[in-house]
């Protein structure tokens, strides 16, 4: 107690001293064992490899998800905007909307099979094409391939569509007009074709009630 009655500034500043001195190398040693492993997790972080590339990574896989979802749902709920996009981007400048028209999706029962007793539906919906619009096979292979998988131009990550081809019916343009002329088709046929019928389908389980 004579030390406190006696105390000055001093004896104070000595004090405080004897306190804080190891309280502030306890601080000091603790910041530098948090910037060592700052500069480790930075490091390794960096590295190819790393965190960082892999955290890249999976943002971008999560862009592409929702991107997906946004297009699959659209594609659900606007067949007829889905399939004159895909069909125009398969061909280009070579075609125009009124060559083509997508109809409504019509509902016909439909069973999963094996096993399963679920009952499900397919929405077909048809693409009419314009009777004498001539098409080469590689222009209905491109129309087919964006339709199934959903791909655009510049689209490196496509999720497949919901859409799938359920008939397809193709008639040689040549051919067709030697069959209404009642001659011999020659021995080659030229790569012309007409649509007859192209039908793409989806389907959905029904809930249960």
């Amino acid at each position: 107690m004579n030390f406190f009655r006696s105390m000055d500034l001093y004896k104070g500043v000595v004090l405080a001293s004897l306190i804080l001195l190891p309280l502030g190398g306890y601080w000091i040693m603790h910041l530098a064992g948090e910037i060592d492993a700052c500069r480790r997790t930075l490091t390794a972080a960096t590295r190819k490899g790393g965190l960082l590339e892999e955290i890249g990574r999976l943002q971008q896989q999560v862009e592409i998800v929702v991107q997906n979802r946004r297009t699959t749902s659209e594609a659900i709920k606007n067949p007829g905007t889905y399939f004159e996009g895909q069909i125009l981007a398969a061909a280009g400048q070579r075609l125009k909307t009124n060559d083509f028209s997508p109809k409504s999706p019509r509902e016909e029962p439909a069973s999963l099979g094996g096993r399963s007793k679920q009952q499900a539906s397919d929405f077909v919906v048809d693409i009419d094409w314009r009777r004498d619009l001539e098409a080469q096979m590689s222009f209905v292979y491109a129309v087919l391939f964006n339709c199934e998988s959903g791909a655009r131009a510049g689209d490196q990550a496509a999720q497949p569509s919901v859409w799938k081809l359920r008939e397809l019916e193709l008639v040689n343009a040549t051919d067709e007009r030697t069959v209404g002329a009642f001659r011999v088709p020659p021995p080659e046929l030229e790569d012309r074709w007409l649509i007859r019928s192209m039908k793409f389908a989806r389907r959905e389980p029904k809930r249960g009630r």
